[in-house]
C-alpha cells in the first residue's frame, strides 16, 4: 500500500477561516505492538505478501543495505534495515515508497551507471525493459528518474510480459547485460552492453542482440531441458537480424530465470521457474570448467534441491539473489510468480553457506517475513469487538481465504487479544483458526459483530466469497459476558425464507439504520453497492431480515466500476467529531466517507464526503511515458475497521488489502497556521506524468467558472506555483524545473471549489 500521510493535511482538513486552524488526518502507524508465538513481529503491519519480488539497496544512505518488495498489480514498499553488518533487521518503512516511479510487471535495482548508486530497471510496455537512473535527494534517500527503454537499433530487447528476466555483467567485462527468455520461450536471448566494447561512458547503456539462446539450452513443455542445443547464428553475425529458430515454436512463455554464482566459481548459473511446474529446475554452467568462451549448461537438476529441501511452490515461483542476512554471501528468497496461489507459506529462504567450489544452500523457512506480520492469505477483513468484555476492543481478521493444494482457498478467522495499557497500545494473538472456523470449509470470512437478532446480545455474521452469508448467534447468558458464538444458519436467509445473495464477496455491517432501536444489515459486494435489509424482528432471538433497498444510499465504491468494486461497509466514529460516517472499502484500495444517513431515512441518497478519504488508499497510478498513455494497478480490496484501542482517546483505523495484511493508522491532531478556507471536493483532475521532471500536464472538466486557480503546494504547505488560467483550456502544461524533488499538491480552484491531485517531482 502507497502512503501519502503527509497530503493529508493540505487535502482532508476542514479548517474555518483564521489564521490558526487544525490539520486532522489519519497517519501511517507502527507504535502498536503485536505479539505472536511468543515473540513481538517486527513488521505487523506492513500489508502482507501474496507473489513478492526482492531487491536490495540503501535507501537512506547510511551503509546498510535495505530490503524493497514489488508486488505486480500491488505496488513497492521499504523495509529499512536498523540492524548492523552481518546481522539484517528490516523494519517497514512507508515513507521511502513514493521515491520510487510506478513499476510495471518487474522491479530490478541493479547500478548499470558505475556510480554505486542501485539503478532501476521494470517493463517496458508489454515487452521490454525500462531503465530509471538511481540518485540520492537532499535528504539522502534514494530516488530515480526515467533514463531510457532498451532498444537495438529500432527494435526492443524483448521479455514476456509476465516473466522476469536476468539483468547481470554475465561476460564479467564490467556492465550489466540483460538476458530474457524469446517470444515464444524455449531458448534465451542475450542483449550484450556493449559499452565497454565502445568505450563508452559509464553512464551510457547500448545493447546488441547478441546471443539467441545463451547458456545453450532449450525449454520446451517437459521438465527436463535440452542441454547441449544448437540455435541460429548469433544474430550480430548476421548484422543483427531476428534468428529463426523452429525448435522454439513447441514451446511456451512463461519463465523466470534468476542467474546466480551457485558454487561462487566465477560464472553464472541459474534457477528456472515455469508457469508449467511448482518446481525450480537449477542449471549448472560448465563454463570455467571446460575452460569455454562460451556459458553452457553443463548440468541440471530439475527438483532443486533434489538433495536438501527442494522449492515447490504451487505454480511458476521466482527466485531472487541477493543477500539477506547481510553476510557479504547472496542468498535465494523464492516467492511464486502468479496471484491467486500460494498465499501464506509463500517466501522461501535458502541462506548461502558456500565457499569457492562448493556449493552449500541451506533451506531456512517458507514463510520468511510473512511470520513477522499480520497475514491471513488474500484479501484480510480486520474488525474490532471487545470479545473478553474488559473494555478494550479485540481484533479479528477475516479473508477471502488460504490457499490450499487442490486450488481452492479456505478461510479461517484470527484473533488478536487486545493487550493495551494506556499509552501503549498492543494485541496478542490467541489463535488463527478462532471458532474452527476451517473446519467449517467457508471460502470468505468478512464478519461483523451486532444484535442482529434482536434478544441484547451480540451476534456474528459472517460473508462469503461466494455472496452468500453465515450466522452465528449468541448463547451467552448475557451481552456482558463472553460471547458464545454457534452456527445457526449456515446460510443465512431472509424473512421470506429465500437465501441472502449479493452475488460474490459479500461483506456485512451491522448498523441500526432506520434508528428503530434494532440492528439492521447491510452487505457490500463484488457490484460496489450496499444492500439493506430491515430488522424486522419481533420475537427476541428469532433472526428476521427483509430487504428494503439493494441499493442504499445511491452510494458506490469505485463508481467507474460495473464490477470488481467490492464495497466493504463500515459504520462508526472515526474521529474526534464524535460522528457516525459511513466509510466504504473498495477494489480499488481507495476508501470513501459519506454521510447523511445518520437521520435514519434509508429512501434518500448519502452524501459523499471524501472518494478517497485521508488519502489511505492503495490505488497504484501507472504512467506509461511511451506514448503517455494511463494505466492503474488497482487490485487492493481495502477493508477498514475504526476506535479506540488503548482505553485512551486516540483514534486508530485497521485497513485489510488485497495481500491479506494490514496496516496501522492513527488519528492526528496538529495546529498550524493557515489562511485558506479548504473545502473538502471531490473534483475532476488529472495530472501527469507522475513522477514529473521537467513538464506537469494537468487536465480538468466539468469546470463552469471562466478562471481557475493552479496552485503546486509542498508538504509543510508552501505554495511553490499560483497562476490564473483560463477555465476552458481545460489544460495546462507546467514546468516543473525551478521545484525541488519532492511531494506535492496540485491544488486548482473553481470559485468556492477546490480540486486536488498528488504529484511527486524527482530529478
Amino acid at each position: 500500500m502507497r502512503i501519502y500521510s503527509l497530503f493529508i493535511c493540505l487535502l482532508l482538513a476542514a479548517m474555518p477561516l483564521s489564521s490558526e486552524a487544525q490539520l486532522k488526518y489519519y497517519q501511517y502507524d507502527n507504535s502498536v505492538k503485536v505479539t505472536a508465538y511468543g515473540q513481538v513481529q517486527k513488521n505487523p503491519w506492513c500489508g502482507g505478501f501474496n507473489n513478492p519480488q526482492f531487491a536490495s539497496a540503501d535507501l537512506n544512505r547510511d551503509g546498510l543495505t535495505d530490503l524493497v518488495v514489488f508486488e505486480p498489480s500491488q505496488g513497492v514498499r521499504t523495509f529499512i534495515n536498523v540492524g548492523t553488518p552481518g546481522n539484517a533487521d528490516y523494519r517497514y518503512a512507508p515513507s521511502y515508497e513514493v521515491n520510487f516511479p510506478p513499476v510495471s510487471s518487474y522491479m530490478i535495482l541493479a547500478d548499470y551507471n558505475c556510480d554505486g548508486i542501485p539503478d532501476l530497471f521494470m517493463q517496458h510496455g508489454n515487452d521490454g525493459f525500462s531503465a530509471y537512473k538511481g540518485y540520492y535527494n537532499g535528504q539522502n534517500e534514494l530516488c530515480f528518474t526515467y533514463y531510457m527503454d532498451l532498444f537495438y537499433g529500432t527494435t526492443n530487447a524483448y521479455n514476456n510480459p509476465g516473466d522476469i528476466p536476468a539483468i547481470v555483467d554475465v561476460d564479467g567485462d564490467g556492465d550489466l547485460d540483460f538476458i530474457a527468455y524469446n517470444i515464444v520461450g524455449g531458448s534465451m536471448n542475450l542483449y550484450k552492453n556493449m559499452r565497454v566494447e565502445k568505450g563508452l561512458s559509464c553512464d551510457t547503456l547500448v545493447i546488441e542482440y547478441w546471443d539467441a539462446c545463451w547458456g545453450r539450452v532449450l525449454q520446451t513443455y517437459p521438465r527436463t531441458h535440452t542441454l547441449a542445443y544448437t540455435c541460429p547464428e548469433p544474430p550480430h553475425h548476421r548484422g543483427g537480424a531476428e534468428p529463426i529458430d523452429t525448435a522454439a515454436r513447441i514451446t511456451h512463455t512463461g519463465n523466470t530465470p534468476c542467474l546466480f554464482d551457485w558454487d561462487m566459481d566465477g560464472d553464472y548459473d541459474y534457477l528456472d521457474g515455469n508457469v508449467l511446474y511448482n518446481e525450480m529446475t537449477f542449471l549448472k554452467n560448465g563454463k570455467i570448467e571446460t575452460g569455454s568462451t562460451v556459458d553452457t549448461m553443463i548440468y541440471q537438476d530439475t527438483t532443486w534441491q533434489t538433495i536438501g529441501t527442494p522449492i515447490e511452490l504451487p505454480t511458476w515461483p521466482a527466485a531472487f539473489n541477493i543477500d539477506v542476512d547481510q553476510d557479504e554471501k547472496k542468498d535465494l528468497l523464492i516467492s511464486p510468480n502468479l496471484h491467486g496461489t500460494e498465499n501464506y507459506n509463500c517466501i522461501w529462504y535458502y541462506k548461502n553457506y558456500s565457499t569457492p567450489g562448493v556449493p552449500d544452500w541451506r533451506f531456512q523457512s517458507d514463510s520468511f517475513f510473512v511470520d513477522q506480520s499480520i497475514d491471513v492469505g488474500t484479501a484480510a477483513y480486520p474488525m474490532l469487538f471487545d470479545y473478553d468484555k474488559d473494555g478494550l476492543p479485540d481484533l479479528f481478521v477475516g479473508s477471502a481465504g488460504y490457499f490450499q493444494p487442490d486450488g481452492s482457498f479456505r478461510s479461517r478467522l484470527s484473533y488478536y487479544h487486545n493487550t493495551s495499557t494506556p499509552g501503549n497500545p498492543s494485541f496478542t494473538l490467541q489463535t488463527k483458526d478462532f471458532l474452527n472456523i476451517d473446519t467449517f470449509g467457508f471460502g470468505g470470512s468478512a464478519i461483523a459483530f451486532g444484535d442482529i437478532d434482536n434478544d441484547g446480545k451480540s451476534d456474528m455474521v459472517m460473508g462469503h466469497e461466494d455472496g452468500t452469508l453465515s450466522y452465528f448467534k449468541n448463547m451467552a447468558g448475557s451481552e456482558g459476558v463472553t460471547p458464545d458464538w454457534q452456527l445457526v444458519q449456515r446460510v443465512l436467509t431472509d424473512s421470506s425464507g429465500d437465501t441472502i445473495y449479493v452475488y460474490d464477496a459479500a461483506a456485512p455491517c451491522i448498523y441500526d439504520l432506520d434508528k428503530d432501536g434494532k440492528q439492521d444489515l447491510l452487505i457490500g459486494s463484488i457490484q460496489g453497492t450496499l444492500q439493506y435489509y430491515r430488522n424486522v424482528s419481533t420475537t427476541p432471538g428469532v433472526i428476521s431480515l427483509q430487504l428494503v433497498n439493494a441499493d442504499i444510499g445511491g452510494v458506490r465504491a469505485d463508481p467507474l466500476r460495473s464490477w470488481g468494486a467490492y464495497s466493504a461497509p463500515f459504520i462508526g466514529k472515526i474521529d474526534s467529531t464524535d460522528t457516525d460516517y459511513l466509510m466504504l472499502g473498495s477494489g480499488s484500495g481507495a476508501i470513501s466517507r459519506y454521510t447523511g444517513f445518520q437521520g435514519g431515512d434509508t429512501s434518500i441518497a448519502y452524501t459523499l464526503l471524501d472518494a478517497r478519504y485521508s488519502y489511505i488508499d492503495t490505488m497504484y497510478n501507472l504512467y506509461a511515458h511511451n506514448g503517455g498513455q494511463y494505466g492503474t494497478y488497482d487490485n487492493e480490496r481495502s477493508t477498514l475497521t475504526a476506535g479506540h484501542i488503548s482505553g485512551d482517546s486516540s483514534y486508530y483505523m485497521i485497513v485489510g488489502n488485497e495481500k491479506g495484511g494490514l496496516e496501522m493508522y492513527k488519528w492526528q491532531i496538529r495546529e498550524t497556521t493557515n489562511t485558506n478556507n479548504v473545502a473538502n471536493e471531490n473534483g475532476k483532475i488529472q495530472v501527469y506524468p507522475n513522477p514529473a521532471n521537467e513538464v506537469l500536464n494537468i487536465n480538468w472538466n466539468g469546470i463552469l467558472q471562466p478562471q481557475v486557480q493552479v496552485s503546486f503546494i509542498n508538504m509543510a504547505g508552501q505554495t511553490y506555483y499560483s497562476a490564473s488560467l483560463p477555465a476552458s483550456t481545460g489544460h495546462a502544461a507546467i514546468s516543473t524545473t525551478t521545484l525541488p524533488s519532492g511531494m506535492y499538491v496540485c491544488m486548482l480552484q473553481s470559485g468556492v471549489n477546490r480540486y486536488y491531485s498528488k504529484f511527486t517531482v524527482v530529478r
